[in-house]
């Protein structure tokens, strides 16, 4: 090639060169200066970016509520033999609530006849090394003869639902007493004869005034005429049944004598307050009937043998005697145990009405 070709050529390939690399460079504005021409860079403005539309967000799921465990409760009564507990002893129950849950409570009832006679509401505690938790009832005494059942329940609440626990019926138990008996059972029966009005006493020993309380009961109550306690006897004082019932209840503080029926009551406040077992005449030596007032008192023992006397008519009067049988014996009088002759003596007062029927 020509030496004057070859130099056009590398010319034109130099321009093309400083051509790109202006082409390269920013865009230049051109603005006044003071009174000069000097050229200022300017950057073109930048358009800025649209904002990205907000799309809806799906909501979150919201937080579902374990539904309450199933609760799993039990009752177990402890004192219970054959379906019965002894008169005057407590029952004790123990009972499971399952899983365990802390400051969980169960409703406890106790039942006789189906009504509720006393309530508790104990806390489960846990049980060392168990899903469970255990709580205890205590019933009070039990003496009257009924039907009685222990119910549990656990209130539905927001960790357990409800559960209920029914217990087997039970009944109290009554003993057969006999004179010379000395326990806890006797002590209760001894009550029962005070609280339906028999002369008894308040110990645990069956002794021979519950003996003549017991008389008393019977004939008042038209049973045979002996000194022992059946089971029956005891039930029947238990349940609150087989008192004297007065045939002058109003006439105040007053003595009733029963002839039919051989026996004296001291009244108060239109009960039998002291139910007495006594002998009243022989049919050879009656004893009579009305209504009179005790007008003499004779303390001791007389030439007849008339133990602390109180009389009524003429020679009649309620005393203590040696012999005072389940029928009657005397002379006319009404006889009265020795044991009983002081205390009745000291209940009544002279003026005081005694009313003799039967």
């Amino acid at each position: 090639m020509p030496a004057v070709t070859r130099r056009r050529s590398i010319a034109l390939l130099a321009a093309a060169v400083v051509a790109a690399a202006i082409g390269s460079l920013p865009a230049i504005a051109v603005g006044e200066g003071a009174g000069s021409g000097t050229t200022f860079p300017t950057t073109t403005p930048t358009t800025p970016a649209p904002e990205r539309a907000q799309l809806p967000q799906p909501p979150k799921a919201a937080h579902r509520a374990h539904p309450p465990m199933r609760a799993h409760l039990s009752v177990h009564v402890h004192g219970v033999h054959h379906g019965k507990v002894e008169v005057g002893k407590r029952v004790n129950a123990v009972g499971y609530l399952r899983p365990f849950v802390a400051a969980q409570h169960v409703r406890v009832k106790l039942l006789r006849n189906g009504h509720v006679i006393q309530k508790l509401n104990p806390k489960a505690k846990r049980v060392r090394g168990e899903n469970a938790g255990r709580y205890r009832f205590r019933s009070p005494a039990l003496s009257k003869p009924a039907s009685y059942r222990i119910v549990a329940k656990h209130v539905r609440n927001g960790q357990q639902r409800q559960d209920i626990a029914r217990s087997p019926n039970f009944h109290i138990s009554f003993p057969d007493l006999d004179p010379g008996d000395r326990n806890s059972a006797v002590r209760i029966f001894n009550h029962l004869l005070l609280r339906q009005g028999y002369y008894s006493t308040h110990g645990e020993r069956y002794s021979k005034r519950t003996a003549l309380a017991v008389m008393a009961f019977r004939k008042t109550n038209g049973m045979k005429r002996t000194f022992n306690a059946n089971p029956g006897i005891f039930k029947q004082l238990a349940d609150g049944r087989g008192e004297f019932h007065l045939k002058y209840p109003g006439a105040g503080k007053h003595v009733e004598v029963d002839i039919s029926r051989q026996v004296m009551v001291l009244a108060n406040n239109g009960k039998a307050q002291y139910t007495i077992h006594v002998s009243t005449g022989a049919p050879a030596t009656p004893t009579i009937r009305g209504h009179f007032r005790f007008y003499s008192r004779q303390a001791g023992f007389n030439s007849s043998g008339m133990y602390y006397s109180v009389y009524f008519r003429g020679g009649y009067a309620t005393h203590g005697y040696h012999s005072v049988p389940s029928y009657p014996a005397s002379h006319g009088c009404v006889r009265n145990p020795i044991s009983q002759s002081v205390f009745i003596y000291n209940w009544v007062r002279l003026g005081m009405s005694v009313y003799v029927y039967g």
